[in-house]
């Protein structure tokens, strides 16, 4: 069985796969974590955005979280928002071949601090 966790793959040195990220039980994504955009460099970590699966008695809802993992050593994670930004509500996400579903492909850091996705 695949593990649903992130794995980080080093494209640059070609090194061996190494797991960063493991879904966290009683979060809301029990069920798996996956990919969003490109993480964004802060001065605190490596900001990640990524999508959790949560399983629930009307199917799975696709969220999305955010985590902070260490500049040197990603797998290190000092912490993970409590909250997901933004629930599944607009007719369009909520409906089609994946029902509840949010998706971040793309993300930008602005001057001022904060994040476009």
């Amino acid at each position: 069985m695949v593990d649903p966790g992130f794995v980080l793959v080093d494209l640059r040195f070609r090194g061996e796969p190494q797991l960063v990220m493991r879904p966290l039980p009683s979060h809301g994504d029990e069920r798996k974590i996956g990919p969003g955009a490109p993480p964004i460099r802060t001065e605190q970590g490596w900001l990640s955005i990524y999508h959790g699966v949560l399983q629930t008695m009307d199917g799975s809802v696709y969220r999305l979280g955010v985590a902070l993992h260490d500049l040197q050593n990603p797998a290190r994670i000092p912490g993970v928002g409590d909250s997901w930004i933004p629930p599944p509500e607009d007719p369009w996400k909520l409906t089609g071949y994946v029902r509840n579903a949010v998706f971040c492909r793309g993300a930008a850091a602005e001057p001022e601090g904060s994040v476009k996705i």
